[in-house]
């Protein structure tokens, strides 16, 4: 890779700042040029941290896109905000790499089908769990028959940040901003997991409950209502007579973060958890050595790599492993719309 791409960021909050800012400064080949946010203060904070002039520091993502010193725009807005940006990149051409849930709803989706149908646009979701070598060493462990057929997946993700105290009515809490609450925010990691580890999940029987029913508003002390999960359990058909059972929460005391991943085969099982991204606890009757119980091990190098630095290589024609693009981003999305309606209706939902 020789070529320098030119990276502008629309969204400059947690996301932006935890992971696709630092990860983009670890990638040789590319440098990021423009920045946009509605916040002022948060062009001013990142734009002097990265030493970005005044005239590449947006308020407006159109300006953003339309720069002639952008190549490709990475989208970490709220999410009500992905589609309109991504069909706009596309119009014009430019690459995109777009913060999960695509979208707040499947019907919300249509135009950026549109658009990715008449323009071939290289195009990436933010589907992070894909880049940790915890994952693609256990995909590589199943995909050569290392743990035999797969039964079923058991996994789970708990967070206490439901309960960070004086947490507000951000827009992660307004259903006609995010869609979904933690079910989008963090399932949906789970979902792409599974269904890269496993297969496609065919139907779901879900349940969703909102823990904490009220916040106060950002610009005022008025209280008003939670319209987003906190809580969320599922379990699902996976093909080939898989099953799945998924609990979701950021309302777990004493848990900041715990990602746990369990696959059970018929030969083997594989167990990860993601504070823990380098290494797995892998048991397979095909090796001797493992003495038919789980044991560490740790994830060999070539399995190492993150999600901007895979980003950067697509942008430069390099090929690139377990990639996921707008066609996942969306699959993920019609399944996070039929556990709502399956948590509706109290009813099994069949993904189509």
């Amino acid at each position: 890779m020789n070529q320098i791409k030119k990276i502008g960021i629309v969204g400059l909050g947690m996301i932006a700042n935890g992971r696709h800012i630092p990860e983009l400064l670890n990638v040789e080949n590319c440098i990021i040029t423009a920045i946009c946010d509605i916040d002022e203060n948060k062009l001013k904070s990142v734009g002097d941290s990265l030493n970005i002039p005044n005239q590449f520091r947006f308020t407006n993502y159109n300006d953003l896109i339309s720069c002639d010193e952008v190549d490709a725009i990475e989208i970490c807005t709220p999410n009500h905000l992905h589609i309109p940006i991504a069909v706009t990149a596309i119009k014009v051409g430019k690459p995109i790499n777009i913060e999960k849930p695509i979208s707040i709803d499947l019907p919300s989706c249509k135009p950026l089908l549109r658009a990715v149908k008449e323009k071939n646009i290289p195009n990436m979701m933010c589907f992070t769990y894909r880049f940790m070598p915890a994952i693609r060493y256990a995909k590589w462990i199943i995909d050569n028959g290392l743990i035999g057929d797969i039964l079923n997946v058991d996994v789970e993700y708990f967070k206490d940040s439901g309960f960070i105290t004086g947490r507000r009515l951000e827009w992660r809490f307004q259903k006609e901003k995010a869609g979904t609450g933690v079910l989008g925010d963090l399932g949906v990691h789970l979902i792409d997991m599974a269904e890269l580890l496993a297969g496609k999940i065919t139907s779901v029987c879900g349940f969703t409950d909102i823990i904490v029913k009220e916040r106060q508003k950002l610009d005022s002390d008025e209280w008003a209502r939670v319209e987003t999960d906190d809580y969320c359990s599922f379990i699902c058909n996976i093909e080939n007579g898989i099953r799945g059972n998924f609990v979701i929460s950021r309302c777990a005391m004493g848990k900041p973060n715990s990602v746990k991943f369990d696959v059970y085969g018929s030969k083997g099982t594989i167990c990860f958890n993601m504070n823990n991204p380098d290494v797995l606890d892998v048991y397979s009757k095909l090796n001797d050595d493992w003495n038919k119980k789980l044991i560490t091990v740790d994830v060999p190098q070539n399995f190492h790599t993150t999600q901007e630095a895979e980003f950067i290589k697509m942008l430069c024609g390099e090929p690139c492993d377990l990639l996921p693009t707008i066609e996942d981003g969306i699959r993920s999305q019609k399944i996070l719309d039929a556990i709502l309606k399956s948590s509706k209706n109290n009813s099994w939902v069949k993904i189509k």
